[in-house]
């Protein structure tokens, strides 16, 4: 009984996988090309959204000066220190100097525009208690 069962699966596999590859051989008719019109709408017409998309960027940084509209932090990439100025667009009273926090931005006519800052979380190490 049970040899019986493995031949008609065995069978119903063969048949089915003999199927799909019949199907992938046959070639479709060929797709007619559609003809559409040029654009006749002028760069200008669009919304400024749909011409510029923005960049989300982030970085984490070291805070070394900060006022209710500028941000200048401290990033540190491999052995290089790059200085950042960011402009906010509303006041964040929870940070201060010293901080490390993380930015994340967009650049608008050249400048970097802080959208949202953040503390960073400190990395924890946890070490493993040996029991003797």
């Amino acid at each position: 009984m049970k040899k019986r069962v493995l031949v008609l699966f065995a069978a119903a596999s063969f048949v089915l996988c003999a199927s799909v590859f019949a199907v992938e051989t046959t070639k479709a008719a060929p797709v007619a090309k559609a003809v559409t019109a040029p654009l006749t709408a002028e760069p200008a017409d669009r919304p400024a959204e749909a011409m510029e998309k923005e960049t989300r960027m982030s970085a984490t940084v070291k805070v070394t000066e900060i006022s209710d509209t500028i941000l200048k932090a401290d990033r540190h990439i491999k052995e290089n220190t790059e200085t950042m100025e960011f402009s906010l667009e509303k006041a964040c009273s929870d940070i201060s100097v010293g901080d490390k926090v993380k930015v994340s931005y967009i650049i608008k006519d050249d400048k970097n525009v802080a959208t949202k800052v953040t503390k960073a979380l400190s990395k924890v190490k946890h070490h493993a208690k040996k029991k003797a």
